[in-house]
């Protein structure tokens, strides 16, 4: 019988925890250079997401820079530079999220992303559409240092990259 009690327990635990990565979701950005619109996609990813109302609400993640694309041969070579995602030193960003509040049919998160050794707060409401969780949210590359060096004015790169993210719910 106790037995029988903990295996419900751990699958109610388990099933409160969503597992999402590019296989389930995708995480793309968008910008301008020098007036057109770019679009990329990060091919590699993982989420942990455990929603309100459960009591340890967290939304953990974490993404390999490198896997940034965009269909661009020249972006697709410049981002893994020192100037942009200095993948060699920084080949991995994440989120971790500090408070995840229910919110009609979505959820206010709020939490620290850290991107090239920089952390910035950052929020965002997570839509609750259904079968699929879907957020976007502005990141400023300056406040990271991407691209600084080349185009610190944001002349030619906009500084205010959107974020958008899609998850298919199990």
């Amino acid at each position: 019988m106790l037995l029988c009690l903990l295996c419900l327990i751990q699958n109610v635990v388990i099933a409160s925890e969503i597992q999402a990565n590019n296989n389930n979701g995708k995480l793309q950005f968008s910008g301008e250079h020098a007036g057109m619109v770019f679009t990329g996609e990060f091919l590699e990813w993982h989420a942990s997401i455990i929603l309100p109302p459960e009591k340890h609400a967290l939304i953990t993640a974490s993404f390999n820079v490198a896997s940034a694309k965009t269909g661009d041969a020249t972006y697709d070579e410049t981002l893994p530079e020192e100037d942009w995602f200095y993948v060699e030193k920084y080949p991995k960003s994440t989120f971790v999220s500090d408070t995840i509040v229910q919110n009609g049919a979505g959820y206010q998160v709020r939490g620290t992303l850290e991107l090239r050794g920089k952390r910035q707060k950052i929020a965002f409401v997570l839509e609750d559409k259904g079968d699929v969780l879907e957020a976007n949210f502005i990141v400023d590359r300056l406040a990271f240092d991407i691209g600084r060096e080349s185009d610190v004015s944001a002349e030619w790169v906009s500084k205010d990259i959107k974020m958008s993210l899609l998850i298919d719910k199990p």
